[in-house]
């Protein structure tokens, strides 16, 4: 039975059993009777979470986008599907089943998204594709296009407040465009331009971009990070690993990045300040562009588990969850 327990003049909650999530607080500590050992609720570093096995896509694609709120509500649309085809396939995930739902209405390959899975957007593909596509939850409405047509690029925000970064237009462009719901305008660019790259953030105040692909600065995989404070773009600590064509989730203080090319297992978190190393994914893949969820709830859908030939292409999906806590048991003498 639950109760207090007195220690050198504080009061100490007694359980039987470690709480649940619906119960904690950071910062409690706690006697539990049946173990006989004291613990801590903690919070900070980077997340203990775990890749599990989810349910396959209906159709394997490479180099294709992604958006949506969580593992368990998200979109994955386009890239290319066999037999080396561009795709406009479109298909929702609910936590246990992946559907197809309504195409887009230009077929486009190198492209990325964000936004949920009721309303997602998604700019550019190839090199010289301007179109720009709106999701409302049932289909795909074109919209006004991008000022400078470019493939790769890496997204943040919402339908009616985005950015599309970098990407490669000619050359490694590294140009920005922030759209305010009726058209794009150009802002300010990064400091160092890029194909395939990943973002995270909820706004366009507030984004982090990191890794892609630029090959005049000592190889195809990048590890650069940077962050924009809706002025300018200020270079980080760089992610442990180079890489390109991720899914990434999460916040400009709060990322994770998983898995690309070159073709890899390393998940990577950001606590606002450097990245930290955590559990692997099961199987190595690349040349995705998702951007899904959290960086305590997110997943990595299909993509190539080695180059992106018609038979590495993988239907498989790996979920990640991490908790917002961690509960600690204090050692006493």
């Amino acid at each position: 039975m639950a109760g207090y327990k007195e220690i050198k003049g504080f009061q100490v909650q007694t359980r039987t059993e470690d709480p649940s999530p619906t119960e904690v607080q950071t910062g409690d500590f706690y006697y539990n009777s049946s173990t006989g050992q004291y613990k801590t609720i903690n919070s900070g570093g980077a997340p203990i979470g775990t890749w599990s096995s989810g349910a396959a896509v209906n159709t394997a694609r490479t180099h294709s986008g992604g958006a949506g709120n969580s593992k368990d509500n998200a979109l994955f649309f386009g890239g290319s599907q066999p037999p080396n085809t561009t795709s406009a396939l479109t298909e929702k995930y609910d936590g246990s089943s992946w559907t197809e739902v309504s195409n887009l209405n230009t077929a486009r390959i190198y492209l990325s998204g964000t936004g949920s899975s009721t309303a997602a957007i998604t700019a550019s593909g190839g090199s010289a594709i301007p179109q720009v596509e709106s999701w409302d939850g049932s289909s795909w409405t074109e919209i006004a296009e991008l000022n400078t047509p470019r493939g790769g690029a890496a997204m943040v925000g919402t339908t009616t407040s985005a950015l599309a970064i970098s990407g490669y237009s000619g050359g490694y462009s590294p140009q920005v465009e922030q759209w305010n719901g009726s058209a794009w305008t150009e802002i300010s660019d990064v400091n160092y331009g890029h194909y395939g790259g990943s973002a995270a953030g909820a706004s366009v105040t507030s984004a982090l971009v990191f890794g892609g692909e630029n090959p005049p600065r000592g190889g195809n995989e990048q590890k650069d990070t940077e962050l924009w404070d809706g002025s300018s773009w200020a270079e980080q600590n760089n992610m442990s690993n180079t890489r390109s064509w991720t899914w990434s989730a999460g916040t400009a203080t709060s990322a994770l990045v998983a898995g690309g090319q070159p073709n890899t297992v390393n998940t990577e978190v950001w606590d606002g300040s450097s990245w930290a190393e955590v559990n692997n994914l099961a199987t190595p893949r690349s040349y995705t562009g998702g951007k899904c969820g959290t960086s305590t709830n997110t997943l990595y859908a299909s993509g190539s588990t080695n180059p992106p030939t018609l038979s590495n292409r993988t239907t498989a999906t790996e979920e990640w969850t991490a908790a917002d806590f961690q509960i600690k048991t204090v050692t006493t003498s």
